[in-house]
């Protein structure tokens, strides 16, 4: 080979590893970037969090959000304009939010939750993929997140927050917090509303999923004369009504759509509530890939807090290699 092709060769090299060399500042950048973050005020199941929504008025007509399954790399940052728009008093995001339930996945929505410049309350209920039981436990959840089963009144209505997860977790405290409620005290508000992850199975029109205490909880709903159980799991939309009770299936927020049962979209749904009335308007987004999001994910959800951990031998690496390639350079140059 002649020398001139060995130089271009080489230059060429150089210029990839300039790129994998910046790839990798950009992830340890955004990584501590993101790792500095700070939860954002409006953010969780803190009583601050409650406190901040406008005065209670049982007259007021009033609007809030329900979405679900949100994860995606561009798809909800569509929907977040949507929802913005509807100027909500206050959104619910029904679970599976991130990817995977580690602390990176979380450290990525916090950090990204700045750019859908939500500045209503943001309420959640933990999905079967924000927790783990092994990486993200339900105790640190609620310790970044508050508290899983609450409750709190707005409006004259009353919206019940409970986990509700898959056989990696009991969901026995949740079932004994209903339980806990007044029937009595219940049955004075306008509506009550349950918000959840995993739905009861309740149609055939939802892919088939069921849990040990399925049965419990629809008796539950019936005893406490729920008027809405508000779920995502299921990819789609389906709205059933099954012994008095108004179950809303949402899960459309970004995920990959489940199909199987008929042809599905992404949404979100707003809930518009007044004296006597419920109304439902559902918000529809075409499916997005944004390439910048998706970057910023794998960033700092992965190739970062790799980075990081084992910065001593990359450090080690990257000297070696641009030692190699002056070397290289140099060699060439003498045969010239």
């Amino acid at each position: 080979m002649k020398t001139s092709y060995k130089r271009y060769i080489l230059w060429a090299l150089a210029g990839l590893y300039v790129i994998v060399a910046g790839m990798q500042i950009y992830a340890c950048v955004v990584t501590y970037t993101a790792r500095q973050t700070q939860r954002p005020p409006n953010l969780g199941n803190f009583e601050s969090v409650c406190a901040a929504l406008p005065a209670s008025d049982a007259k007021k007509t009033f609007t809030f959000v329900i979405v679900g399954d949100t994860r995606s790399t561009g798809t909800f940052k569509g929907l977040a304009e949507d929802i913005r728009d509807a100027d909500p008093d206050f959104i619910v995001i029904l679970g599976d939010w991130v990817n995977g339930g580690s602390m990176n996945h979380h450290t990525y929505f916090k950090w990204k939750l700045s750019d859908y410049n939500f500045s209503f309350p943001v309420l959640l209920t933990p999905g079967n993929h924000d927790v783990d039981p092994e990486k993200y436990p339900m105790s640190l959840f609620e310790k970044e997140y508050g508290p899983s089963n609450f409750s709190f009144v707005y409006n004259n209505n009353i919206f019940i927050f409970i986990s509700h997860l898959d056989s990696r977790f009991s969901n026995k405290e949740s079932l004994k917090y209903l339980h806990s409620l007044d029937k009595s005290t219940l049955d004075t508000y306008q509506n009550r509303f349950v918000f959840m992850h995993i739905p009861p199975w309740v149609s055939p029109d939802i892919k088939e999923r069921h849990t040990a205490d399925e049965k419990d909880l629809m008796q539950i709903f019936e005893d406490l004369k729920i008027d809405y159980a508000v779920a995502a799991d299921f990819h789609g939309y389906n709205r059933t009504r099954l012994r008095e009770v108004e179950y809303i299936i949402t899960g459309g927020g970004g995920g990959h759509l489940h199909e199987s049962q008929g042809s599905q979209f992404h949404h979100a749904i707003a809930l518009t509530v007044g004296v006597d009335m419920v109304s439902e308007r559902i918000l529809p987004v075409s499916a997005r890939f944004d390439f910048k999001e998706w970057i910023d994910m794998n960033s700092i959800v992965y190739i970062g807090p790799f980075l990081i951990l084992h910065y001593k031998f990359l450090v080690t690496l990257n000297i070696l290699l641009i030692l190699s390639l002056l070397i290289s350079l140099k060699l060439i140059k003498n045969t010239d």
